[in-house]
């Protein structure tokens, strides 16, 4: 093969290299972008459940006694309060 084909193909393979590495950032930045959105949206909805129990909409009963079924990391359980043991 001559070298200015490879010189040609080195060519092609390191803007190869470039163009995967900035697919990759964007790839990155989306998946960042979507984190944060899912982390907005659960704190927006844990605001909204938790003004309804201050206005007696929801009980707060209610909404432990499903907290207590959903939960089962400890660390969760503990920031509600809720027994650790049986989990």
């Amino acid at each position: 093969m001559s070298s200015s084909r490879q010189n040609r193909i080195k060519e092609l393979e390191e803007k190869k290299k470039q163009l995967e590495a900035r697919i990759q950032k964007l790839k990155a930045i989306k998946s960042a972008k979507k984190r944060k959105e899912d982390t907005r949206k659960k704190i927006l909805l844990g605001a909204l459940v938790l003004q309804l129990i201050e206005t007696g909409y929801c009980q707060k009963e209610e909404i432990y006694k499903q907290l207590d079924k959903f939960l089962d990391k400890e660390i969760n359980r503990q920031l509600f309060g809720l027994d650790v043991s049986e989990k």
